[in-house]
């Protein structure tokens, strides 16, 4: 039986190819598709199996539709697509990560290395980690031991777990990372910036859950500057993101020329975005002039002053091939930092929403399920068919299903269908 994360990302994939040959009972089909689409989008019991079934029930009428979502359902159930490197181990799959930051060494007992909330010395550290990811995972959830269940120890079978981490030298992390995107199908990689209160081991396991739901076929990158990952610890991670600037560029530049990638998707959440915009914005030289091109490059729930970030939007113009923010009117985290700074953040929708030239801005707030509202881009199943879409075939939004276009003093943005 499919799963209805599968479900979901088997339509959205074929949805331009479906849409465009329903003709004139597209619109019927609509009506009757969206209802069981929210249903399949709720929580998981008898009534999602009941709006798996009804769903295939009702492509089951329309024979082109069906062929179309079988060929995206049999796509998906062969496990065809991987992150480049990873390995098929009994029940779960090793994904690796190679990652630049620049943290202290908190231990070091040969590969087994963390890295702690402390700055390091200044130099970027480069390294490869690898995350299990089981067979039964969810898409979205990052499955840890619960002790409701009895679970008292880290199981990859079960849970979402850093396997090991091993410090790279330059010309090692090179060779290693240029080997693996040689035997790809995709010359491309997808490097995640994380954000405020996020420890190491947690930035590596999103950075390969990312990869992994997203059926990313190219490199999963992590560039982790040290955030102390404490909630009273926002102002010092403030300042070590602005800190981290130089290390991060020197990382970028490293995935972009020295690896014989193609092409480079960006993906920043939270404070890390202050990290990734002021990058780009700085750059004198657009970013596709030499080495790996820079196609999405993408902000979700950006907490950064949204005046700055108009700002430095106005230099984001040919330095990737899109942009995109994902904001949110429920993010309680973004709340809570506007009320520290006073000003609107640029990851709020509302009133204050960025909508800028340079951007496709995408209002999040109705597809929200996350307890805090802060990590949506990475544990909604809505938002990630829609950064699969996005990452994956570089569709604009037009193009994307789900999105409903707005205007706002004639300006366009999107909207999540409720």
């Amino acid at each position: 039986m499919i799963e209805a994360a599968e479900l979901s990302q088997a339509i959205a994939i074929v949805w331009d190819q479906i849409a465009s040959g329903l003709g004139d009972d597209r619109e019927t089909f609509e009506c009757r598709l969206t209802p069981l689409l929210r249903r399949l989008d709720g929580a998981p019991g008898p009534d999602q199996a009941a709006a798996i079934q009804s769903i295939l029930e009702l492509f089951k009428e329309f024979e082109a539709a069906y062929r179309e979502l079988l060929q995206a359902i049999s796509w998906f159930a062969k496990g065809a697509a991987r992150p480049a490197g990873s390995v098929k181990m009994e029940r779960y799959t090793a994904v690796p990560v190679y990652y630049g930051t620049d943290r202290a060494v908190a231990n070091s007992h040969g590969q087994l290395v963390s890295y702690g909330g402390e700055r390091g010395d200044g130099e970027l550290a480069l390294g490869l980690a690898e995350v299990s990811m089981p067979d039964d995972h969810r898409m979205g959830a990052i499955e840890k031991p619960r002790i409701w269940k009895l679970q008292f120890r880290e199981d990859p079978k079960k849970h979402v777990v850093v396997l090991r981490v091993e410090p790279l030298a330059l010309a090692a992390f090179t060779a290693r990372a240029k080997g693996v995107l040689n035997r790809s199908s995709k010359k491309e990689i997808l490097l995640f910036v994380h954000g405020y209160n996020v420890g190491f081991d947690d930035a590596v396991c999103r950075a390969a859950q990312i990869a992994y739901d997203l059926h990313f076929e190219g490199l999963p990158a992590l560039y982790s500057w040290p955030s102390e990952g404490s909630v009273p610890k926002y102002t010092v991670d403030e300042t070590n993101v602005t800190w981290s600037r130089k290390r991060f560029e020197q990382f970028v530049g490293i995935l972009r020329e020295s690896l014989g990638a193609e092409a480079i998707h960006i993906v920043a959440h939270s404070m890390g975005t202050r990290l990734v915009a002021d990058t780009i914005a700085s750059m004198a030289t657009p970013m596709t002039s030499h080495g790996a091109r820079v196609r999405q490059t993408v902000f979700a729930a950006p907490d950064i002053d949204a005046a700055m970030f108009k700002d430095l939007a106005a230099a984001f113009p040919k330095k990737a091939e899109r942009f995109t923010l994902y904001a949110s009117s429920e993010d309680k985290a973004i709340k809570a930092s506007r009320f520290i700074h006073k000003y609107p953040r640029a990851g709020e929708s509302g009133l204050g929403l960025v909508v800028v030239p340079s951007l496709d801005t995408v209002d999040a707030t109705a597809i929200d399920t996350s307890l805090m509202g802060h990590s949506y881009y990475g544990d909604n199943r809505s938002v990630l068919t829609d950064l699969f879409e996005l990452i994956r075939r570089g569709s604009p939004p037009e193009e994307r299903f789900g999105l409903v276009p707005k205007d706002r003093y004639g300006a366009r943005y999107w909207l999540f269908s409720p």
